[in-house]
């Protein structure tokens, strides 16, 4: 990581030689900003191409698990990326996608509840119908 150098503005006036560390700092610098390094300026969200800084550019930490698992319990039922106990009246593979048209929501106890809508990943394995396994909305 480059470290970040103040710069005063004689050292990198008009018609002055700047020294070695002028120079490198010129160098260095940019990098620095853009590795957040501690003391150099910070990169605003408008300075970014498409003006968005979102989860997918955020490494780890508790903020960005809050924020997913924010919108993950905001999720309504059967929406995409929700998940849901289903059940299938023929035999499914993990990852066979299904039309929500062919499953119906399921518990353990019994197999009552509406049909979902969209389309649903198996992330179990249904070996004979009617049965019932986890599946996703993926569409």
């Amino acid at each position: 990581m480059a470290d970040w150098t103040d710069l005063i503005d004689a050292a990198v006036s008009v018609g002055g030689l700047p020294s070695g560390t002028t120079v490198t700092a010129l160098r260095d610098n940019p990098i620095a900003i853009a590795e957040g390094a501690v003391g150099a300026p910070r990169i605003a969200n408008g300075a970014v191409a498409d003006a968005t800084l979102g989860a997918e550019k955020f490494q780890s930490g508790t903020t960005e698990v809050g924020w997913v698992l924010g919108r993950t319990a905001a999720a309504s039922v059967g929406a995409v990326g929700t998940y849901a106990f289903l059940r299938a009246g023929v035999a499914v593979n993990e990852g066979t996608t299904v039309a929500g048209s062919s499953l119906g929501y399921s518990s353990t106890a019994n197999n009552s509840g509406g049909t979902p809508s969209g389309t649903w990943q198996a992330m179990g394995d249904i070996p004979s119908g009617p049965n019932a396994t986890l599946f996703l909305r993926i569409v």
